[in-house]
């Protein structure tokens, strides 16, 4: 008996690596296929450096799973989930079923990845065997036979798993593997837990009434887009000691300057997260590998992402393009470094781009720590001397001489030295990042 674990992912640069990994710790011998969508970040690049099938379809659930299960050459087909996690004895449990030629078809029990009653309350109706309780976030496993027989997945973008489900009720019973996969709450968090159920209840009741798939994925893609119109990135490094704020430790040390480091960044996810109802948040850290403990780190309210190489200016665009591409009508990218910025900066940053093209906030060294646009515009980090004190001066020169309309925000000091750290602590105290501010106190030289 042989497994083939078909992955199918759009934008997932953060997370498939760590999908491959945990699959191959499972079970090394099964056959993995990403089947990717077209993705505009890295997720084509890092699976393929995983030893891994790839293939390539137009973006659609659907049609990407059947992609993927058009090279598998398993008996058993397992369809994954980019942000879904199998329970540790899956493949046992598997193996143990399918051996009886009459099992052609099953599903795992749901579980989410947040603890909260209500995510509990709504995993329970999934236990039951009715036509809107089979989803694909519980992992749809199906010998290939069958699934070459039913036909595969409709090309939908909505809707293809309960198509395909109740197409196979109508032959076999679809059986409940006992184990628990764990699927990302993600979308509840960013969208809202009730909010999201009742989206979720009314489009599938809709579907139910006979409306058309296509018609209610475009329906439903257009609210997440009104709801998370923005997207938030933050520029981000893990605090390794030793890697991070390399001039700052010069006055402090190692160890005190990354706890510095690590209490400014953290209040950026914080004060991001206040605003999670009116955007998707996002964090890019400069070295791959630390993509999957980032997640960890900035919390489950953010999707974690890997910079290019490249200079400063690339490695914003980059970002830029790469949260365009999730369907967002304004992205503001954050610096990870600025004590005092708020929630409330953010969101009137956000909110300026209503009247401006660009918005930007300037760090009292001549750099900034916000940048804010409705489209990309790349030529603003052309010719930048990064790293120095003229950066906001020659960006600021690109915008006029582009007849852009810029919202320049309140000067905010970013901590890069001793000297940087003594100004800010210095300034009016106020209840801005006031672990840090204690922090800085005790072991500020």
């Amino acid at each position: 008996m042989k497994f083939s674990v078909v992955i199918p992912a759009l934008n997932e640069a953060g997370i498939i690596c760590q999908r491959i990994a945990h699959v191959r710790s499972l079970n090394p011998e099964v056959e993995i296929v990403v089947a990717d969508g077209g993705s505009m970040d890295n997720t084509w690049a890092a699976a393929s450096e995983q030893n891994v099938l790839i293939s390539t379809s137009e973006p659609g659930r659907g049609i990407q799973c059947n992609a993927g299960a058009a090279i598998a050459s398993g008996d058993i087909l397992v369809f994954l989930h980019a942000d879904t996690e199998l329970p540790a004895d899956a493949f046992v449990q598997l193996e143990e079923y399918f051996k009886n030629d009459n099992v052609q078809i099953g599903t795992f029990k749901l579980s989410f990845d947040m603890d909260h009653w209500l995510l509990r309350l709504y995993c329970l109706p999934c236990e039951l065997n009715l036509a809107f309780t089979r989803f694909g976030d519980q992992c749809i496993v199906v010998r290939k036979s069958f699934f070459i027989s039913l036909g595969g997945f409709p090309g939908w973008r909505l809707f293809e798993d309960l198509a395909l489900t109740n197409r196979a009720r109508k032959q076999t019973r679809i059986y409940r593997f006992p184990g628990r996969v764990r699927t990302s709450a993600r979308r509840f968090i960013s969208n809202g837990i009730i909010r999201q159920q009742v989206l979720n209840i009314w489009y599938t009741l809709q579907y139910f009434l006979g409306v058309s798939p296509d018609k209610l994925a475009g329906k439903y893609e257009r609210a997440m887009t009104r709801r998370n119109s923005a997207g938030l990135v933050v520029f981000s490094r893990f605090p390794h000691v030793g890697r991070v704020k390399s001039r700052l430790a010069k006055s402090l040390g190692a160890e005190r300057a990354t706890e510095v480091y690590r209490l400014c960044a953290e209040n950026i996810f914080r004060e991001c997260e206040k605003l999670c109802s009116e955007a998707h948040l996002y964090v890019f850290f400069d070295n791959e590998k630390d993509t999957e403990r980032g997640t960890s780190w900035a919390g489950p309210k953010f999707t974690s992402e890997a910079q290019v190489e490249g200079d400063l200016g690339q490695r914003l665009a980059h970002a830029l393009k790469t949260t365009f591409n999730r369907d967002v009508r304004k992205v503001i990218v954050l610096a990870s470094d600025v004590p005092d910025i708020t929630s409330k900066v953010i969101s009137d940053a956000i909110h300026s781009l209503d009247s401006n093209d660009i918005v930007i906030g300037p760090c009292y060294d001549g750099g900034y720590y916000l940048i804010g646009m409705k489209k990309l515009y790349p030529g603003l980090f052309d010719n930048i001397s990064w790293g120095t004190e003229r950066v906001y001066r020659q960006t600021m020169a690109i915008i006029r001489k582009s007849g852009l309309k810029v919202c320049e925000l309140t000067e905010l000091i970013d901590i890069d030295t001793g000297e940087d750290l003594h100004r800010w602590l210095e300034g009016k105290p106020s209840r801005k990042n006031p672990a840090l501010r204690s922090y800085v106190q005790k072991v500020a030289p």
